[in-house]
This record gives structure tokens, C-alpha cells and sequence, in this order.
């Protein structure tokens, strides 16, 4: 579990406001930073996660900004460690959850405590991640204190294909309640719009992490010699159902016949024991290692052994590590059915777009790469050019327009016309 920065005490040391439901709150504010006015921003969202932490700290050049972190960490949270100070001001709620059975989805968070802490921080606008209760309780304070909601999302329309009545409400009621929306990839700003919200009202600010590390591992694999020795698979990811793993384990027993190969499974999980029966039941568990769980700092050289990156999802939002590997210079054989995928790869050019159920054409591709170091090396400069722009900076950029232009304008982010499915 990761340790809360040294400086949370000193960060979380205010003065409550007594405030009811239903009563005048107090007026949001600004901090006056000599001739200008920074806009007094909480970001509120569910656990501490080294991908937010990079994005908010460069959000807090650019706002006066206050992260809400519902809890430390939660069941879709990994064994992260920050051993250093967040360079932002934040404060860890605490206070009731609902904890989902399996690590396949993320927690619940009815906690009143969000809404306390929104009326002692006093902002102008929030930041909130999804449909979930925490952007309930900022919409509820948005409608008494006048401070504008902006709903942050990464899903996408093939993500959200099975929503549930409720859900379905739930969407429509906040988007009602949002000045503006932020799609944290081109398909989940697509998906912002086919929920109705206004095309003007939707603003981009990608998934990012801090690439600086990764974008150092891509430029010293550009300058080596192409490796034509055993091809390194490299698949990063939680050990669960979802990601397809055991699609990928297939793949590599078929690929093996016709090319020298090994597979790199960096995470951990509920499905490690049966993934390593089906290794061992492929004839393969000489060929995989079981790394465990990498924590950010070893990430790039884990990355940097690699020559090629797998991401055979079955379904995910987004998929930071397709970023991570992109940035590193690794060409990727990705799912459809991940949102990073059709942001960052395309087919042929930067890497392999391919059916995870598909053995065959995922096993055909594995094989071409093994033999092409020079084909690798195309596709993993292209994969690289694709995140030279996808540093927190931008990200940031992204969300102060959205704070910006939601502090501008007024009613609602929805399109009169409501008739999106």
C-alpha cells in the first residue's frame, strides 16, 4: 500500500465551515497571484494514483488547486509507494465505501464527507471524475453555491455498452447539473457528446503519466543497433479477466513453432494461478515469467528490455500502460476494446490492431516482429512521435481550458436536444 506524502497534516489543517444542505453557502473564491487571479479549483477523484499525481501536479501551476482523494487506495488501486511530498495541496476523506468483490471494478463512494469538504474548500469550480457519487455531491454543492462542475470521463461507447438503467439516469441527471465535460481520450469525448452534451462543451485532456523517463528509454533504444536475438514480449497489467491475458498465452504457444520468443507478464492478481496452469498446460512456462507487480520508478527498465508491448484487453476505458510502452519506443499488438488503442495506435503504422480472440493473427504478427527488427524499430518510432505530446503538461493545459471556459459560461453542458442514446 502506498504511504500518504510527509506533508498531509500540514495540507489538510483548516478551518470547517458549518454548513447544512439546503442553506446559503459561502461565495467560491479566488487567490490573487499579483496582477492575476488563479480560479480555486478541487479535483476531486476516488484513489491516489501515480498517473493523477503527475497530472495534478503540473494542473497546480495553472489553478489554485485541491485534490479530494476519497480514499488512499482502493480494490482497482496497485501496491504503490510515494515517498515523496505531492506538490499540490490534497486531503485523503476517508469515511464510508462500498468495496466492489472483485479488482475488476472501482469502489463506490457515498461519503458525506465530500460534501463537507467542498463547502470548507470554498472553490469555483471542481473537477469530477465520472458519474459517481462524488460528482453527485459536487453538482449538489454547484446548485447551492454557484460553483461550476466540470465531469472528467475516460469511457467510451463500446466501455459503456452494458450500462444499467440507473446508470443511464445517472448520466443524464449530471450532465444536466455540468457547465462543461472532459473526455480523457478522444473516444470518451466522442462518447461526452453521444450522451448529449454539447459539442463546444466538450473539452480534451488525455490520459497522461510522467513520460519524461519513458520518452529517455525510447531515445537510447533509437540510437542501439536493432537486437535480432530472442523477441521480449512485454505485457504490464493487472492479473485479471478482463485484460486477456490467457488470450495472449495462446498466441505465444502458436508463435513459438516459427520464432524464438519469451513473455513478460509484469503484475499481479487474482489470475496468476490459473494463467501459470495454462502455461504449463501450453507447454510454454519456460517461456513466461512471472514478474509481479512493478512499481512506477522500475517501470522504464522494464520497458527498455522490451521489444515489443501486448495489450490484449477484452475491455478497458483507456489503458495508461499502451502510453507507457508508446513512449518507450515499443511497437504494440493491442486490442480494439481499448480506448488507448485507438487513440495512440494505428494499424500497420505504429503497430498491430487485432482481435485478442483472434490466435492465429496475434501469433502471424508476434512472428513477423521476431523476424523485423527493422519493422520494430518503424513501428516503435512511430508509436513514440504518437505521446510526444501526451506529457502532464498538456493534460493540465487541457483541464485549466475546460475550468476556464466553465467559469465563463453558464447552464448546462447538455444540448438542447437530448437525443443521444
Amino acid at each position: 500500500m502506498g504511504r500518504t506524502p510527509a506533508n498531509r497534516s500540514a495540507s489538510t489543517a483548516r478551518t470547517a465551515t458549518q454548513t447544512s444542505v439546503g442553506s446559503p453557502l459561502p461565495r467560491p473564491r479566488l487567490r490573487s497571484v499579483g496582477m492575476t487571479s488563479l480560479p480555486r479549483v478541487v479535483f476531486l477523484t476516488d484513489i491516489v494514483t501515480p498517473y493523477t499525481v503527475a497530472v495534478l501536479s503540473a494542473l497546480a501551476e495553472r489553478v489554485h488547486l485541491v485534490a479530494l482523494f476519497c480514499a488512499q487506495t482502493g480494490t482497482r488501486g496497485a501496491e504503490w509507494v510515494f515517498d515523496k511530498p505531492f506538490p499540490f495541496r490534497h486531503r485523503v476523506l476517508g469515511g464510508f465505501a462500498i468495496r466492489r468483490r472483485t479488482p475488476d471494478a472501482a469502489d463506490l463512494y457515498p461519503t458525506p464527507r465530500i460534501f463537507r469538504a467542498l463547502t470548507q474548500e470554498r472553490p469555483a469550480a471542481m473537477i469530477s471524475g465520472a458519474f459517481s457519487f462524488p460528482s453527485a455531491y459536487a453538482a449538489a454543492y454547484g446548485r447551492l453555491s454557484g460553483a461550476r462542475l466540470v465531469i472528467h470521463s475516460d469511457g467510451t461507447s463500446f466501455s459503456e455498452r452494458h450500462l444499467s438503467r440507473t446508470q443511464r439516469l445517472a448520466r443524464g441527471v449530471l450532465l444536466r447539473q455540468a457547465t462543461v465535460c472532459v473526455g480523457n481520450s478522444a473516444p470518451a469525448a466522442a462518447r461526452f457528446v453521444e450522451l448529449g452534451a454539447a459539442r463546444d462543451r466538450v473539452f480534451c485532456a488525455p490520459h497522461s503519466t510522467n513520460v519524461a523517463p519513458l520518452h529517455a528509454v525510447a531515445r537510447e533504444r533509437f540510437d542501439a543497433r536493432p537486437s535480432d536475438g530472442r523477441l521480449t514480449v512485454l505485457h504490464v497489467g493487472r492479473l485479471i479477466p478482463r485484460k486477456g491475458v490467457d488470450r495472449l498465452l495462446r498466441a505465444v504457444a502458436v508463435a513459438r513453432r516459427d520464432a524464438s520468443l519469451r513473455l513478460v507478464l509484469a503484475g499481479s492478481g487474482p489470475e496468476e494461478a490459473r494463467l501459470r496452469r495454462l502455461a504449463e498446460a501450453l507447454d510454454i512456462e519456460a517461456d513466461v515469467e512471472f514478474r509481479g507487480f512493478i512499481d512506477q520508478p522500475a517501470l522504464p527498465a522494464a520497458y527498455a528490455e522490451a521489444d515489443v508491448f501486448a495489450f490484449p484487453t477484452l475491455d478497458d476505458p483507456f489503458g495508461i500502460v499502451v502510453l507507457e510502452a508508446a513512449a518507450s519506443g515499443l511497437p504494440i499488438i493491442g486490442s480494439p476494446f481499448g480506448g488507448a488503442i485507438s487513440d495512440l495506435v494505428e494499424d500497420g503504422d505504429s503497430g498491430f490492431v487485432l482481435d485478442p480472440d483472434d490466435t492465429a493473427a496475434w501469433a502471424h504478427a508476434l512472428v513477423v516482429l521476431a523476424h523485423d527488427a527493422e519493422l520494430r524499430r518503424r513501428l516503435g518510432k512511430r508509436a513514440h512521435a504518437a505521446t510526444l505530446a501526451r506529457t502532464p503538461e498538456n493534460t493540465a493545459n487541457g483541464y485549466a481550458a475546460a475550468v476556464q471556459a466553465a467559469l465563463r459560461l453558464r447552464g448546462p453542458a447538455t444540448r438542447e436536444r437530448r437525443d443521444a442514446p
